[in-house]
């Protein structure tokens, strides 16, 4: 039989064990509540960004369309933009928008702002007349994609 003593200690250890589960329990449902509340921020910040970039690419489409905004720069802003909002390039833009690709392989290494000032005066120039002359040749191409965005974007 038993002692005393005997049965102090086992049901003290039982209560510490007890104790010590609840503990970890409580632990265990913080992290997961912690973990849910991450995730929940992630998606929030995910859904916010991606509405930034719509809205962005929207107001880009319709300046274009409305004469607004030059079709170089804008190709050149719906590219970086189109490249952040889809990394997994599905519709592949390069064979959707081809008139916007191909503008922006013309723009893309051009100088902009202040290393634009500070470049040789006759090479502006002439990367002036090479974007002017894309830009006419494109033109008709580039307002069909950016119609095409815009539609995408923000069906009526």
């Amino acid at each position: 039989m038993l002692s005393t003593t005997a049965i102090i200690l086992i049901t003290l250890g039982a209560i510490i064990v007890a104790a010590l589960a609840f503990y970890a329990g409580k632990l265990i449902w913080q992290l997961q509540q912690q973990k849910q509340k991450i995730a929940q921020q992630q998606e929030h910040k995910t859904t916010e960004r991606k509405k930034y970039l719509t809205d962005s690419i929207v107001l880009i489409c319709k300046a274009m369309l409305e004469g607004q905004c030059e079709l170089s720069e804008g190709a050149l802003r719906l590219w970086v933009l189109l490249d952040h909002l889809v990394p997994e390039r599905t519709p592949d833009p390069n064979t959707s928008y081809p008139g916007l690709y191909q503008m922006y392989l013309v723009v893309k290494d051009m100088p902009t702002h202040e290393a634009r000032n500070k470049q040789d005066k006759a090479l502006t120039k002439q990367q002036d007349s090479v974007r002017l002359k894309a830009e006419q040749d494109l033109k008709s191409t580039i307002l069909q994609d950016t119609a095409a965005l815009l539609n995408r974007f923000q069906p009526e």
